[in-house]
């Protein structure tokens, strides 16, 4: 019986660590499903996923202490790249939002400082260890990404 409750423990207590794909403190880039994922995620467990696919407006997400923000989500986040605020730069389906959305990628490969800004007013500070080996650079094969101006 009480190897039976160890084992339930352990395993609720890794579960409960599980929050993203990727090692905590840098980015990391996979592909499943059609789909290119990017994320990095925080020592606490915050994350930001950015998923790009060739039949579909690129999306991110943010999972902060729990709550997710961005596309697909009812509250947004905005994020400061090396001091410079970029207002939902997941936000395509406008030239400004397409616009931004490119500004951003770029900006994001050459970061060294990376934030992010909810809605609803909480901050969390993005690690930038990896980022440019993570995401490929615009315009070569590897970048799969479209806005809502591709569709």
């Amino acid at each position: 019986m009480m190897k039976k409750i160890i084992v339930l423990f352990l395993l609720f207590w890794i579960a409960t660590r599980v929050y993203a794909f990727g090692e905590s403190g840098q980015w990391s880039s996979g592909w499943g499903q059609g789909v290119s994922e990017y994320t990095v995620v925080t020592q606490s467990g915050d994350s930001l996923y950015i998923a790009c696919s060739e039949d579909q407006p690129v999306s991110m997400t943010l999972s902060l202490k729990g709550k997710k923000y961005g596309t697909y989500n009812q509250q947004g986040f905005d994020l400061v790249v090396n001091g410079t605020e970029v207002q939902t730069p997941y936000d395509t389906d406008s030239r400004v939002g397409s616009n931004n959305f490119t500004y951003t990628w770029d900006a994001l490969r050459k970061a060294t400082r990376l934030q992010a800004k909810t809605t609803d007013g909480q901050t969390v500070d993005l690690p930038t260890k990896g980022v440019a080996t993570a995401l490929p650079a615009w315009g070569t094969p590897e970048f799969d990404c479209k806005t809502g101006l591709d569709f």
